[in-house]
């Protein structure tokens, strides 16, 4: 399964043309969550993967802090427990709106490491972050891509969905 969600990022990447892939730091994950050392072996495992995989065809790995990225809303920058009522939702109580909780905070750590470069000495801010939607350029202004699809990881024991319809 790790290998098939790593291979499906490096993927990702490389059809939107992306250089950098963005993971939330995850040094002492497993303090922060309380997880057990089954879950943070599979954060290690699956970034260890895609950082090989993504190097081997020149996309660099990067890691960003992830204070507060699952409490801040990514449309309009406002932070708050409330924001998170319940552990897969996120609505913004400011802005009003709505994603998938881990959604929210994958799109906040894209944008905090495309800020990070707009912050450096070197001022690279040309940089945009690549979704599954569309392309998010981080002072506001969104782009949907034309042929948006949806990734599915498919369970091989299981066997596949039929239409209804067909």
């Amino acid at each position: 399964m790790l290998h098939r969600a790593s291979n499906a990022i490096v993927a990702e990447a490389l059809r939107y043309e992306c250089d950098v892939i963005a993971f939330e730091d995850r040094t002492h994950i497993r303090n922060r969550t309380g997880a057990s050392w089954g879950h943070k072996w599979a954060f290690r495992t699956l970034s260890e993967q895609v950082e090989y995989k993504a190097e081997s065809v020149g996309v660099s790995v990067k890691q960003v802090g992830s204070a507060y990225t699952s409490k801040r809303c990514a449309e309009c920058g406002f932070t708050a427990d409330e924001n998170r009522p319940i552990r897969n939702d996120f609505r913004c109580l400011n802005y009003g709106s709505k994603a998938n909780a881990d959604y929210n905070a994958g799109k906040n750590i894209g944008l905090r490491y495309v800020r990070r470069g707009q912050q450096s000495p070197r001022r690279t801010g040309n940089s945009q972050l690549a979704l599954k939607s569309g392309t998010l350029k981080p002072k506001g202004g969104f782009t949907a891509h034309p042929d948006r699809f949806e990734t599915e990881f498919i369970d091989e024991h299981r066997p596949p969905r039929t239409n209804p319809s067909g």
